[in-house]
């Protein structure tokens, strides 16, 4: 029993022993490594309180890396916003460069299209063309613009230049302006190749001296042939009219035999190619100016008077030589026919517009003819 109890005690005993030896173990252990860290740190000249700045130092190490990461990834950041920013500057002013280079563009383009659109006048080498009918000579190139003259049928202009909307430049005397083209032709009329070649005649007799005999007969034949045409013309009249005289009638105003040739120059030249209607209309819208004694007191002072009647050249140039139905309707006309209804004014709208049919149209109305309106004031 005390053997038993003797071990119990032994192994009580040996227990703490071995707990001792471990713990001394243990704490021989730190010391060890104690001495060894206290040995190193002062072989490096430390001490506890280099050990601790060294921990600082790390520890600040530590935190200036990570500091010194995010200062350099803040700064990445804020370089990165920098050249972002930098960038859509640039591109932004490219933009704008580009904006201000297409605006140009556009603007070039517009007035090239206005440029390309507007009508263009070119110059031309000066050649001689004829009115196919009567038409208007206008100031402008223009349908409604102000009618500086009016050409006969036949009637030679110069051209000097055209527009690309069907225009040609023309000079006709002392007038000038412009005239559709599709009024105009190269063609010589055969009334004027024979005026020409009566002219060429002429100065060929002047010229060659050694034919001068000859060829001034030829010119007289021609000159007494024309004149005996025009007196028998003439004598024709006279006998129809001193026919009339003698049964009586009495032409509405008086007037010689010049004028009557005038009025059947004017009447073949202003409506030549219309009905016997018209004709006798124009007439009778002379005569009426006679009377008022607002146009000029005799046939010869209102058919010359300016920019009234054009077709006076024809008189005087001997084309638009009159028919006998011009020359009848006249004489129709001075021996009191009227279907004018006292008109004193008349105009073609084909061939007028803009201002000049709106003063006409501001007249009283009287009628209308084969496209001709007729009024008076």
């Amino acid at each position: 029993m005390k053997q038993k109890k003797t071990e119990d005690s032994f192994k009580s005993s040996a227990k703490p022993s071995v707990r001792k030896v471990g713990t001394m173990l243990g704490c021989g252990a730190l010391a060890v490594l104690m001495v060894g860290t206290v040995s190193i740190f002062g072989l490096t000249g430390n001490s506890v309180k280099a050990q601790k700045d060294t921990k600082a130092a790390i520890t600040n190490t530590k935190t200036t890396s990570v500091t010194e990461a995010e200062t350099e990834r803040d700064e990445t950041y804020t370089s990165m916003n920098t050249v972002t920013w930098k960038k859509a500057g640039i591109s932004e002013y490219e933009m704008a460069e580009v904006q201000s280079e297409t605006t140009t563009v556009t603007t070039t383009a517009e007035k090239k299209k206005t440029t390309t659109t507007a009508a263009k006048e070119t110059k031309v080498d000066s050649v001689k063309m004829y009115a196919t009918e009567i038409v208007n000579i206008r100031q402008k190139a223009d349908k409604n613009s102000e009618i500086a003259a009016i050409l006969d049928a036949e009637d030679e202009v110069v051209v000097s230049a055209e527009t690309s909307d069907g225009w040609y430049k023309v000079t006709y005397g002392d007038y000038s302006g412009y005239v559709m083209k599709e009024y105009l032709t190269k063609t010589v009329p055969e009334s004027v190749k024979a005026a020409q070649t009566e002219k060429k005649t002429e100065t060929s007799a002047e010229t060659k001296k050694t034919t001068a005999a000859s060829t001034e007969k030829s010119v007289e034949t021609q000159k007494v042939t024309a004149q005996t045409a025009k007196k028998s013309e003439t004598k024709k009249t006279e006998t129809t009219t001193a026919a009339k005289t003698e049964a009586g009638e009495k032409p509405v105003i008086s007037y010689t035999d010049e004028e009557f040739d005038m009025l059947c120059y004017v009447l073949q030249g202003e409506v030549g190619n219309c009905s016997e209607d018209s004709k006798i209309a124009v007439a009778n819208v002379i005569i009426n100016r006679v009377k008022s004694g607002r146009f000029g007191s005799s046939i010869k002072a209102v058919l010359t008077a300016p920019n009234q009647f054009t077709a006076i050249s024809g008189y005087y140039n001997g084309r638009n030589k009159p028919s006998s139905n011009t020359v009848e309707c006249a004489e129709r006309a001075l021996y009191g026919e009227d279907n004018s209804n006292g008109a004193t004014y008349y105009y073609a709208p084909k061939y007028c517009g803009g201002s000049t049919a709106s003063w006409f149209e501001s007249l009283t109305f009287c009628m209308e003819l084969d496209g001709q309106r007729y009024f008076k004031n």
